[in-house]
């Protein structure tokens, strides 16, 4: 009974810390456009004293989520109040420390449409740079030095002849065409978080949404060729050295304007930065936006919720959730680690001392009460008022 009750308790901290979490990103979403003019005006990010230009995102999980939605519920057709949504949970790590990122760091969480926008972009424009260069250094080298590159861009530019397709040509939700496989329903394809949350694939699915998955017609079959994940390359391999920079290409010349503000954090990181649920004063990430807003009792939702934040983004790498996005109550969740912030402990620190001299003050007084309780006792006898 106690285990089923405290199960019960944890599904319904999830519920609340999720619908929090989500609150939070929809406020970044109405708050991202302020930040945005900042940006302009010539905020700039180099005022936290961790500078964002020397982190590098690592992705850490996918993960589907059984939530409250409000348009859902007001849907009379309905039945059921709940939504399932995808969300990504990333870090935001030193470079140099990238690869085990326990140091300085900051926890993320941020819906996958976003996340896959901004990062596929940044890796598209990445790999064009990389092969102009790589061109020019084939045509004026002759030592053999480009040869790597070379082969890269090569396989690259020419995968559809080897029997591939890009991946990254799959990130929206579309209707699979030329399918011979259907048995006689319509298939859509798009990117799906893996059973296990590691990775970020390209699947197939029976809702014009993409959120109800399809497994027995495998997707390469479906589309007729293999998939390239070259472009998705940090959320499809299980490498976590797979990391990306957040240090913008000053060699690039199509950055489309991102060198244009005052900071050096690229486009990629501001996006997903602006738009991510954040969880940063409890991962040693003290003067980043949580801290700074803070400090400038600015965006007080975000920074009130920031608990609740990374209660959230936990319960997403702790498996909290099943494959399918239901809250998990048949495995162990009832532990949660908890940090004590410096301020906590103070007020912690003050209370402990507060009740140990309350006890004693108690412990005090008692005693002096004991050793008057006599001459009180005869006091009051001889006083005829008392009769």
């Amino acid at each position: 009974m106690m285990a089923s009750w405290s199960r019960f308790t944890a599904a319904a901290w999830l519920l609340a810390s999720s619908s929090i979490a989500v609150g939070a990103l929809r406020t970044t979403d109405s708050s991202s456009s302020v930040l945005q003019r900042k940006l302009e005006d010539g905020y700039d990010y180099s005022e936290f004293e961790q500078d964002l230009s020397q982190f590098s995102l690592r992705f850490e999980k996918c993960q589907y989520v059984r939530m409250f939605d409000d348009d859902i519920a007001e849907d009379k057709d309905s039945t059921s109040p709940l939504a399932t949504r995808s969300f990504v949970a990333f870090r935001l790590c030193e470079s140099d420390a990238c690869s085990t990122c326990d140091s300085v760091y900051g926890k993320y969480v941020v819906d996958v449409e976003t996340y896959l926008e901004s990062t596929m972009q940044n890796q598209a424009q990445a790999l064009a740079t990389m092969c102009e260069n790589c061109q020019d250094r084939c045509n004026t080298d002759d030592d053999g030095s480009c040869s790597d590159c070379g082969r890269t861009c090569y396989q690259y530019e020419n995968f559809e002849a080897e029997g591939y397709v890009d991946a990254a040509d799959y990130m929206e939700c579309q209707q699979l065409e030329n399918d011979n496989n259907n048995n006689g329903y319509a298939l859509y394809v798009g990117p799906r978080c893996s059973s296990n949350g590691n990775q970020i694939v390209i699947g197939l699915f029976s809702d014009d949404e993409c959120v109800e998955p399809v497994s027995d017609v495998d997707v390469e079959d479906a589309l007729g060729a293999k998939l390239s994940y070259h472009l998705l390359a940090h959320t499809y391999s299980t490498d976590k050295h797979l990391c990306l920079s957040c240090m913008e290409d000053n060699d690039n010349d199509d950055n489309q304007g991102d060198q244009q503000d005052a900071d050096d954090v690229n486009e990629m990181c501001e996006d997903i930065y602006n738009a991510a649920a954040k969880c940063e004063s409890q991962t040693g990430l003290e003067y980043g936006f949580i801290q700074t807003s803070k400090e400038e009792n600015q965006y007080e939702n975000q920074v009130e919720n920031e608990d609740m934040a990374c209660t959230f983004i936990d319960s997403l790498l702790w498996n909290s959730y099943t494959e399918t996005g239901e809250i998990d109550i048949t495995s162990a969740q009832d532990v949660y680690i908890r940090h004590v912030t410096q301020n906590q402990a103070l007020v912690l620190s003050a209370l402990l001392v507060t009740v140990s001299g309350l006890v004693f003050a108690m412990k005090y007084f008692n005693k002096k009460i004991e050793q008057l309780g006599p001459s009180v006792s005869l006091s009051l006898r001889g006083d005829p008022s008392m009769t």
